[in-house]
């Protein structure tokens, strides 16, 4: 089977870091993958050149991509179309395209669209992603297929023999919460706790995380790293790895921070409440309450046994549900119940 890979955004965040994954996991299954996306996205720069072709959009729905798309996918003989986000998924559907009714939509937020109901099937990345689009599109047909990545195994973590290094990783976004993290470890600051926290990323809240940073004085505690590619060894350098997200329909930091064998805190929210299995793998706290984030911080570091009981479990459950093999498996079995309509 031949299948186009549509992803058309510029961005290094999740979205974009899976259409990566499932081009690389649809060649090790043996289907032929052409990527589309754009020249200056992660597609262009992490696919073989044979294995990719350049498409920009200049807004959703670009009748004149719709109509290059549906020339790359002729050209190229496309069996199915599988488009990630809002923007691939309005191409796909897109009536110049011609597409709909072969592609396939991952979905990897609650943003999605009407233009969804235009393809075949969803597929939705978390039981709460399907189950919004379920309530709202009821009659369009949809699957799950949680989200999966090369998992990077480190023993897991010993009793930190010195400050403790705190660590989370994403996008600079306002749904990340960052905010709530450094007013946290204001707090421990304050409490007398010696610790320090890394924030690997970049994006739009970079001046405003600047600017907290400044006015709560934690210049000597809080650092702003900047992109860090690949990620593994930073996750692993960390004693504990906060997510403290305000929305995170998967994260799949989460799965890679238990594969490093580091103990989690996280925000109660769907996509890593799921992952964590309601709070038996790691200590899940309320969101935008840094009061209670400090202090489930404060809990773990004053009892370290059981927080590294818990991660090796955490990491077995990661290592077995969303590495590389599991993923292509899941990937693979859900492609091969689509046969290509003519």
């Amino acid at each position: 089977m031949r299948i186009l890979n549509l992803m058309l955004a510029k961005g290094r965040g999740g979205l974009e870091r899976m259409a990566v994954r499932y081009h690389e996991a649809l060649v090790a299954e043996g289907f032929e993958v052409l990527s589309v996306g754009h020249a200056k996205g992660v597609l262009a720069e992490k696919i073989k050149p044979e294995q990719f072709a350049r498409l920009n959009s200049g807004f959703t729905g670009d009748p004149l991509a719709a109509l290059s798309l549906k020339a790359l996918a002729k050209r190229f003989q496309a069996s199915l179309v599988i488009a990630h986000g809002n923007r691939a998924i309005a191409l796909a559907g897109h009536p110049m395209a011609g597409l709909g009714r072969q592609s396939l939509g991952v979905v990897h937020n609650f943003r999605f669209k009407p233009s969804l109901t235009k393809l075949r099937t969803a597929i939705a990345v978390s039981p709460a992603v399907q189950a919004a689009i379920t309530a709202r599109y009821p009659r369009l047909d949809t699957h799950m297929l949680e989200n999966f990545t090369a998992l990077v195994m480190h023993p897991v973590k010993t009793f930190p023999l010195d400050r403790p290094r705190i660590g989370s990783l994403g996008r600079l976004h306002v749904n990340k919460g960052f905010d709530v993290l450094i007013r946290a470890i204001g707090q421990l600051r304050d409490r007398g706790t010696e610790l320090s926290l890394l924030i690997a990323g970049d994006g739009p809240e970079k001046a405003a995380l600047n600017t907290l940073i400044t006015e709560l004085k934690l210049e000597d505690r809080v650092t702003l790293t900047g992109w860090i590619e690949p990620a593994d060894d930073f996750v692993a350098s960390l004693d504990l790895f906060v997510l403290s997200s305000r929305v995170e329909p998967f994260g799949l930091v989460v799965a890679e921070a238990m594969a490093a064998g580091v103990p989690i805190v996280s925000t109660r929210i769907d996509g890593p409440r799921h992952i964590l299995r309601d709070g038996e793998l790691a200590t899940l706290i309320p969101p935008e309450d840094p009061d209670a984030l400090a202090d489930a911080l404060e809990a773990l570091m004053q009892d370290w046994l059981p927080v590294l009981d818990r991660a090796c479990h955490a990491q077995a459950h990661a290592l077995e549900t969303y590495g590389l093999i599991a993923g292509q498996t899941r990937l693979k079995s859900l492609i091969n119940q689509f046969e290509p309509e003519n």
